[in-house]
């Protein structure tokens, strides 16, 4: 049981998807380049991360950042990029890839080399870098101002990443599993506090005492009947929140 009440009390970690907020390009170097920011974008089911460099310069170079699949990066900085905008200006763009196993589990690293040819800046300024890996894992990049939801970004595919069917699936039944585990450990824990309470209870106190002190400080000890009825309410709330976790994604299962 002492594993239950751990469970209980270790946080599950959340998955989130990162949003993007783009800042415009400032200062001009002298040799006619700019700094800009840079962004990844990854519209594949792998995780990806990235590096860019400039070919004739591996000084201008940056990003690092780790992407989760059908997810956007955060703001790296930075990459200077021609002011203005001529056939052939080329970056090589360093990746590592690897398939999604399971919504927690990733399969062994890819890594890939790629020059690419930076299109057309849009109004003929120089933007922000982004790096895109599209969904068949092909890798390029855009010079842009303009994120991949608004009506002017140049980008093959519009719009921020969007996970497949088979993903979200995938997901949910992560979800279900955490919910459904914490549903069943509620439930056991209230039939031994029916039927042998004293162990649960002993080992219910030791974790707070350990974890969470303050919140039991009025409490005499592990044989005060006060400290019971509020083990006894905790996993009553546990039971009922789990509950409705696993009603709620039974009702939106992808």
């Amino acid at each position: 049981m002492k594993l239950i009440i751990q469970r209980v009390l270790r946080g599950s970690r959340s998955l989130l998807v990162t949003g993007l907020f783009v800042l415009p390009s400032i200062g001009v170097c002298g040799n006619g380049t700019v700094p800009v920011s840079i962004h990844g974008v990854n519209y594949s089911g792998d995780d990806f991360s990235y590096v860019v460099e400039d070919p004739l310069d591996s000084s201008n170079k940056g990003g690092g950042e780790s992407i989760g699949p059908y997810e956007a990066g955060g703001i790296m900085c930075c990459y200077s990029l021609p002011r203005t905008w001529r056939p052939g200006i080329q970056i090589k763009v360093q990746a590592v890839h690897s398939a999604r196993l399971s919504p927690n589990k990733a399969g062994p690293d890819i890594t890939e080399t790629k020059i690419v040819e930076v299109p057309e800046y849009v109004d003929g300024k120089a933007g922000e870098l982004w790096v895109v890996r599209a969904g068949d894992g092909a890798l390029s990049v855009i010079s842009s101002d303009f994120q991949p939801n608004h009506a002017r970004w140049p980008g093959t595919v519009k719009g921020w990443p969007v996970p497949s069917l088979e993903y979200r699936r995938q997901r949910w039944g992560q979800y279900m599993k955490l919910a459904q585990g914490a549903l069943d450990t509620a439930n056991e824990a209230l039939e031994e506090l029916k039927t042998s309470p004293k162990k649960l209870v002993a080992e219910s106190w030791a974790l707070d005492q350990k974890y969470q002190p303050k919140s039991v400080q009025e409490f005499s000890g592990p044989d005060d009947v006060r400290y019971l009825e509020y083990v006894r309410e905790g996993f009553e709330d546990m039971k009922r929140t789990s509950e409705k976790k696993v009603q709620r994604l039974l009702e939106n299962r992808p």
